[in-house]
C-alpha cells in the first residue's frame, strides 16, 4: 500500500480539492453592460421574398453573442393561414457581409436547417412555455391558425459561425457586418386551410443585444494586440446540398471539400407534400430501411443503422450527432412506418471531439465525396437535403481585410 501511495504522489499533486479552499475568485475587470437595439433599413413593413438588412456597426463596446437575438412582429394574412412550427420557418436564407462588403457566411435553407435542429433538441414542455411561444412554436392544444393571424412579438437567436460564437464580438475589430435575412415564400413558410392563399407580414425588424462597455486602459490594451497580430475568430456553420434520389437501394455523394467536417444532416421530404399548401413543408418522411455514411473508405458506423419499427438505432446516431440533446417533441415515428407526413431525417458525428478543427478532413485531402449508402423498399419520390457542419475561421487584420478558412 506504500508503494502504491508512493506512485500516486509522483503524478498528482498535493493540494486541497477546491470544495476545501475558500480563495476569492480572480478579480474580473469593471465592464458595464447595456442592452441596444439595431434597426432593420428599410420597411417597416416586409413581405415574403423580400430581403431584410440589418448593419451592426463599429463601436468600442464587446457584444454579447449568447444575449442576442432578432426580433419582429408578424402575422399571417387571416385566420385561414398558419406560420409552420418555429418563427424560423420564415427565414429562407441568411448571409453575413463584412464592412468592405465580403461575403463571410451563407446559410441557405436556413429554416429547413433549424426545423431538423428543433425537433431533435426541443421537448413539448419548452414549446409550451413562454419563451417557446415567442421563438413560434405553438403550444399543446393550440389552435395555430388563429394564433399566427394575430400580430405577435417575436424574438430568436441567430443560429450563425460569427453571432452563436463562443467569444464576446469586439466590433470596433471587425469594422461592423451586415446581417441579411431572406424571406420565404408564402407557401414555404405557412400552411393554409379551405385553399386560402399562404402569405404573411412582418414588420418592426431589429436585432437586439448586450453590449459590454469596457474602460479606455483596456481598450488601449487590446488596440495594441490587435495592430500586432489582427483578430481571429472562430465557429461552425454549414454547407447545403441537394441529393438525387431515385433509385430505391442507392448510393449518394455529398460533395463537400471542407477541411474540418464536424457533422451531416441528412432530410427526406416527399415531393407531394412539398406541393400541397396545406402541408407543413419541413415535415419529413421515412422511406429508407438502412444507412451507412461512407468517408474516404471508411464506414460510419461499421454496420448499417436499421430504420424500421421505431428507428431507434436512427435516432440515437442522430442524437449523437447534436451531441447527445435528447430527442424533442418532433422526431416521433409510428411503430410501422412515419406518419403521412413523418418527421425523419438522419445524421452522424463526425468530430474526434468538441474542439476548433477537430471534424474529418479526408474528403478535402483525398478530393473525395462523403457518401450515403441506403437500401430502401419503396422507389423514392423525395426531396433530399444534406447539410454538412464545418469549423469556419476568421482573420480580421488591421488593413480592414478578412481572412476565411473553411
Amino acid at each position: 500500500m506504500s508503494s502504491t501511495n508512493a506512485q500516486f504522489s509522483q503524478v498528482l499533486s498535493k493540494t486541497l480539492p477546491p470544495e476545501m479552499t475558500f480563495n476569492l475568485p480572480k478579480e474580473s475587470v469593471y465592464a458595464e453592460r447595456q442592452t441596444v437595439q439595431f434597426t432593420a433599413q428599410g420597411g417597416p413593413k416586409f413581405a415574403p421574398g423580400n430581403t431584410i438588412s440589418v448593419l451592426l456597426p463599429p463601436h468600442n463596446d464587446m457584444m454579447d453573442t449568447h444575449c442576442t437575438f432578432l426580433q419582429f412582429s408578424a402575422k399571417t394574412a387571416d385566420a385561414n393561414v398558419a406560420f409552420c412550427d418555429g418563427i424560423f420557418s420564415i427565414i429562407d436564407r441568411v448571409q453575413v457581409y463584412s464592412a468592405g462588403g465580403a461575403l463571410l457566411e451563407e446559410l441557405p435553407y436556413y429554416n429547413l436547417r433549424q426545423r431538423i435542429e428543433a425537433d431533435v433538441t426541443v421537448p413539448q414542455h419548452l414549446k409550451d412555455s413562454c419563451l417557446g411561444m415567442a421563438q413560434g412554436y405553438f403550444a399543446t392544444g393550440a389552435d395555430r391558425f388563429a394564433v399566427s393571424s394575430g400580430l405577435h412579438r417575436y424574438m430568436l437567436p441567430i443560429k450563425s459561425a460569427l453571432l452563436s460564437n463562443q467569444k464576446h464580438l469586439p466590433m470596433k475589430y471587425l469594422g461592423g457586418i451586415r446581417i441579411e435575412f431572406t424571406l420565404a415564400p408564402g407557401a414555404d413558410a405557412c400552411v393554409v386551410k379551405n385553399n386560402a392563399i399562404p402569405s404573411y407580414s412582418v414588420k418592426d425588424v431589429c436585432i437586439v443585444s448586450d453590449l459590454i462597455k469596457l474602460n479606455d486602459q483596456q481598450i488601449a490594451v487590446m488596440d495594441a494586440a490587435f495592430k500586432n497580430q489582427g483578430l481571429k475568430l472562430y465557429g461552425t456553420t454549414y454547407n447545403h446540398h441537394f441529393l438525387n434520389y431515385s433509385v430505391p437501394n442507392s448510393t449518394l455523394n455529398v460533395s463537400d471539400r471542407s477541411a474540418s467536417q464536424k457533422d451531416v444532416l441528412v432530410s427526406f421530404r416527399n415531393n407531394a407534400v412539398l406541393n400541397d399548401n396545406a402541408k407543413d413543408l419541413f415535415l419529413r418522411a421515412k422511406t429508407i430501411a438502412t444507412y451507412q455514411f461512407s468517408v474516404s473508405g471508411r464506414l460510419f458506423p461499421q454496420k448499417p443503422v436499421r430504420c424500421d419499427n421505431y428507428a431507434s438505432e436512427a435516432f440515437v446516431e442522430l442524437s449523437n450527432a447534436f451531441h447527445g440533446h435528447v430527442i424533442g417533441a418532433g422526431m416521433s415515428v409510428d411503430k410501422y412506418n412515419a406518419p403521412a407526413e413523418g418527421t425523419f431525417c438522419i445524421g452522424r458525428n463526425l468530430e474526434s471531439s468538441r474542439t476548433i478543427v477537430s471534424g474529418d478532413k479526408s474528403c478535402k485531402s483525398q478530393a473525395v465525396d462523403m457518401q450515403i449508402i441506403l437500401t430502401s423498399n419503396t422507389v423514392p419520390n423525395q426531396r433530399v437535403d444534406a447539410f454538412v457542419g464545418v469549423d469556419i475561421v476568421y482573420k480580421f487584420l488591421p488593413t480592414g481585410k478578412v481572412n476565411l478558412y473553411k
